[in-house]
């Protein structure tokens, strides 16, 4: 494996680790705010819609979108370069990868800010 490569599969292990850390640690906001801060408003659509029209809903829910595909397609990496060290085909994984996670936080943030915009 070149160097270069070496370098960067170090900073895409410390990155899993940071992205999966700031997962739990979003995801038990998520839940303490949709479940116990406010138990009697229910988590259906209206209550959504009314969430997402402030800055700290949105931010969350896009962070955890970004996070969450970095995490899982870094992981989907992470398993290409278990069974492989074929830098083309690194290289084509990569690609696609990283395709996807663009086109996902695209749709993503748009349907989010589609909600936002609602009502």
């Amino acid at each position: 494996m070149k160097k270069n490569n070496a370098k960067k599969n170090v900073i895409t292990w410390f990155f899993q680790r940071l992205s999966g850390a700031a997962l739990v640690f979003l995801v038990g906001i998520h839940v303490w705010n949709l479940h116990y801060r406010h138990p009697e408003v229910l988590p259906n659509y209206e209550n959504l819609v009314d969430r997402l029209h402030t800055i700290g809903y949105i931010s969350l829910d896009i962070s955890l979108l970004v996070l969450a595909l970095f995490h899982g397609l870094n992981g989907a990496r992470n398993i290409v370069l278990d069974y492989t060290r074929r830098e083309a085909v690194i290289k084509r994984w990569n690609i696609a990868l990283g395709f996807v996670g663009v086109v996902f936080a695209v749709f993503g943030a748009a349907a989010i800010v589609k909600i936002m915009t609602m009502g």
